[in-house]
């Protein structure tokens, strides 16, 4: 009988599993994160460092942005360079220590013109007594005494003239009369004169002409001067304006300062030439500021058979 084959039965061992729920709390446990605190000596050191670093490198680079570069100095060499050709070998230009130098003379100038005069003709001398005129007072420590009333006193207003017509005061042509009141001043400013005529009419600017013959003929608006305000006799007869006095009575008058240019103001002297019977009076006095009004003056005109005052400050 054959041999039966062996037959090894494996046995089974039964291996022990892990329990499930042991195994879900292990995973619970790993998978939850442990939080550190932020501030902690290891990332403050971390931060110190960080700062440190970018702080030295923040400051080199200022640095190196606002240090002036420093320029190394040119050094110039005066001397010619090497030999007779300007080189050390001598053979590329000339200029050298040893060239000559070649001056020219310099030319010789040309003579002047001989100047050639031709004596004057001179007839013969006569002496001659000339006509002089000047102020009616010398001025200045100068001048030649007058004694014509009209010739002025060296005041600006130059010859004044009497009677009727007209007369020249810095270039213009003003009117005659009796009385006259006559401004000048010294700033580029418009000034201007005021004279109230017996019986209350006011003459200026906007008002030239009065009620008894008084009229302002020259109104300046650019500076210096004249204004001109004069009076002539009316005759009864014809109605015309005659060579004569103005009415009688009290005049008043005044300077205002109506304004400067582009609104500044300029202290300004100003001198006012009343002429009447003949006589001449000069009255001055200074503005400052605009609108600005001077004292008021009078002159007072007596009847013709009687004597007048010739402007009396009020």
């Amino acid at each position: 009988m054959p041999p039966q084959p062996l037959t090894v039965l494996a046995e089974t061992v039964p291996v022990a599993r892990p329990p499930t729920a042991a195994l879900v709390g292990l995973a619970a446990v790993a998978e939850v994160p442990v939080e550190e605190p932020w501030l902690t000596r290891r990332t403050l050191k971390g931060w110190a460092t960080s700062v440190s670093l970018h702080s030295a490198l923040l400051i080199v680079m200022a640095l190196w942005y606002f240090v002036p570069k420093a320029t190394a100095p040119r050094v110039i060499d005066s001397r010619l360079a090497g030999s007779n050709m300007g080189v050390e070998e001598g053979l590329s230009a000339t200029g050298g220590l040893s060239t000559p130098i070649e001056l020219q003379a310099s030319p010789t100038p040309a003579p002047d013109p001989t100047p050639i005069f031709k004596p004057a003709e001179l007839g013969a001398l006569e002496a001659r007594l000339s006509n002089l005129s000047g102020a009616w007072k010398s001025t200045g420590g100068g001048g030649v005494d007058n004694p014509n009333p009209g010739a002025g006193n060296g005041d600006g207003f130059g010859l004044a003239r009497f009677g009727d017509g007209g007369e020249s005061i810095r270039g213009v042509e003003v009117k005659v009369g009796d009385p006259q009141f006559t401004l000048l001043w010294d700033t580029e400013a418009d000034l201007d004169l005021h004279v109230i005529e017996p019986g209350g009419k006011e003459i200026y600017w906007q008002e030239p002409n009065g009620k008894q013959g008084g009229e302002l003929d020259v109104d300046n608006t650019k500076g210096y001067g004249p204004e001109n305000i004069y009076w002539l006799h009316e005759d009864e007869k014809s109605g015309k304006k005659v060579k004569g006095s103005g009415p009688a009575g009290e005049y008043k008058w005044f300077v205002f300062y109506w304004g400067g240019f582009g609104g500044v103001a300029k202290p300004t002297r100003w001198k006012v030439r009343i002429k009447h019977d003949d006589k001449i009076t000069v009255v001055t006095g200074r503005l400052r500021a605009l609108n600005e009004k001077s004292r008021v003056y009078g002159l007072k005109i007596a009847p013709p058979a009687e004597d007048s005052d010739v402007s009396k400050a009020r």
